[in-house]
């Protein structure tokens, strides 16, 4: 073989899995962020397993905050409840007041044990379909 030819290498199960793209988006690294203007009418909900979910914030009637030993935040839509579980949430709730969330980032339990108690984390992301 020619130094000029390539050798095919496969990946390993480590660079698979830091490839993965729930892996690789770097705005994993915040439970929510700023939408960045107000055109944006969606709300994307980002599980830690890599799965995606947007709802329209037009369909958005009422959200609740309830805060304690966890926060919790409930978002009613048309269609269905999102139940969002963590601690520090008020700036999350503040941003969805205004419009400005563009995701909720569910974080998973190391990152969770990481954190510092004073930033926002998100435990839990669930969705309660309504009946019809």
């Amino acid at each position: 073989m020619k130094d000029s030819e390539a050798v095919k290498r496969w990946p390993s199960n480590i660079e698979k899995i830091l490839n993965h793209p729930s892996a690789r988006d770097e705005d994993d690294e915040k439970p929510f962020e700023d939408a960045r203007s107000r055109d944006n009418l969606n709300l994307e909900l980002r599980f830690c397993n890599g799965k995606r979910k947007f709802f329209s914030l037009v369909e958005l009637g009422e959200t609740d905050f309830d805060p304690g030993d966890s926060d919790i935040i409930t978002l009613r839509f048309a269609r269905a409840n999102v139940i969002v579980t963590g601690q520090k949430l008020m700036p999350l709730y503040e941003k969805l007041l205004d419009q400005r969330a563009r995701f909720i980032q569910q974080n998973t339990e190391a990152e969770g044990e990481l954190q510092s108690v004073n930033e926002p984390y998100i435990e839990k992301i669930e969705i309660v379909r309504r009946e019809d």
